[in-house]
This record gives C-alpha cells, structure tokens and sequence, in this order.
C-alpha cells in the first residue's frame, strides 16, 4: 500500500510535531490558568499573521491553479482545493472577526494602547522596533507565507495550508484535553470564559472537515517520494514546524 504523503510527514517528523503542539502555553490555556498578558499578546500575533500573511498566501495558492474548463475525474484533487482554498478565506476574516470581538467582550482589548516609557529609537513606539507591531517569528511567518505563496510551487503551498492547520487544530486539542485540571468550583474568570469560546472553535467538527480537506488534496496532488517536488515540500514542512514550535508565547 502507497504511503500517504501526509502520514510520511507526520510519522518522520513526530517528534517536532509534538513539540509543535504541545507546549506550555496550549496547557495552561487548556486549564484555564493563563495570564491575560500571554494570551493578548499570542491572540495579536495571530491576528497578525492572519490579516498580514494568510489570506495574501491562500489568495496567490488559489490564483496558480490550473482551473479546468471541463470538469473531469482527472481534475477532481483541483476541484477540491478550489472548494478548500476558497472557504479558508471566507473563513480566515470570520475568524479573525470571532477572536477580536471575543477577546473584547472578555476585557482582552487586542489593539488597546500599551506603550510605556520605551518607546523605539525609530520613533512611534513600535513595540517591536523596526518589526513594528510584529514579534520576529510573526514577521518570519508571514514572510514565509508570502515567499510560497508568490514563488513555490503549487504542491508545496499546499503542503504549508495543511501543516499549518493541523498543527493548529492539534495543538487546540491538546489545549482541551487538558481542561479536566481546570479548577470547577467558582465562577469562570472573564479570560477563561474567552478560553472556553476559543477553545471550542477551533477544534469544531467543521474546522476538522476543514483540515480533513487540506490533508486530502496533499496527497491527491501526486507528490511521489524522493522526487525533487517531495523534497522541496518536505523542506516547506519542516520550516512550517520550526515556526510554529516558536509561535507560542514562551510560559515558565
């Protein structure tokens, strides 16, 4: 039997997988014990690599399909990523919309004015220097993004749609399983009642549908083992999890 492409992936890189979506941070979040200060701080990172970076990506990967004019058995896997790539950006600014508009209703003002004494030697305030509003890995990422999404092959944008989403789907799963150590007696705080929406959107059936599809149009794209495409995707993997090991906001 072929091995999928997508379980190579996971079977070599498991370990770094783990360490993708197993972190700290994902733990206290799950049990509820978080700082408000980590948890805007990750939530604008994200809003970042979203807004700045994702739906450019998934724009320019929908943009070098090859779309056929006669729909055919051949051009199903096509077919099939149209319908992904197109519900990833309706659904990317429905997201990016659900976690501001949850985060304010729970006191966690992404963009309030933060700036202390500190400000930048370049002016403004930019709490990140010349990044600006950008964290380093966040400003990598998006670059990342775009560098694929402009420049790579159709197969290795891809491989980085899926590996990003099932990092973050596994990684939020992880986050809820470990909701049983969170204390039961008490009122929620306002932060863990905005964890408890977070958590539960995104590990939703439909945003498993959703990742389910990404997997499924890898490995229909053909990508043969030890051929220059799979390699070039394998590196696209690898970077995929190296930036998202350093995503999460480092938590004693």
């Amino acid at each position: 039997m072929t091995t999928k492409f997508t379980h190579y992936l996971l079977e070599k890189y498991s370990d770094d997988f783990r360490k993708a979506t197993e972190t700290p941070f994902l733990a206290q979040a799950g049990q509820g014990t978080i700082a408000p200060g980590p948890l805007k701080e990750w939530l604008r990172q994200d809003y970042l690599y979203a807004y700045g970076g994702y739906i450019k990506f998934a724009s320019a990967l929908l943009s070098h399909l090859h779309l056929p004019t006669h729909p055919s058995s051949s051009t199903a896997n096509t077919e099939r990523a149209v319908s992904v790539l197109t519900f990833s950006l309706s659904n990317v600014k429905r997201e990016t919309e659900f976690f501001i508009s949850t985060a304010q209703q729970h006191g966690l003002d992404l963009f309030a004015d933060e700036t202390d004494n500190s400000e930048s030697e370049t002016g403004g305030g930019a709490k990140y220097g010349l990044l600006g509003e950008y964290n380093p890995v966040t400003r990598s990422y998006v670059d990342f993004l775009h560098a694929i999404g402009g420049l790579g092959g159709i197969e290795e944008g891809l491989v980085l749609l899926w590996g990003m989403e099932v990092a973050y789907l596994t990684a939020w799963n992880y986050a809820k399983s470990q909701r049983n150590l969170q204390p039961s007696s008490g009122e929620l705080t306002e932060t863990q009642k905005a964890l408890e929406k977070f958590i539960e959107n995104w590990t939703c059936d439909e945003f498993v549908e959703f990742v389910n599809g990404c997997e499924e149009i890898v490995d229909g794209s053909g990508i043969e083992l030890g051929s220059e495409v799979a390699k070039r995707c394998e590196e696209v993997f690898k970077r995929t999890l190296w930036l998202e090991q350093r995503f999460w906001p480092t938590i004693e």
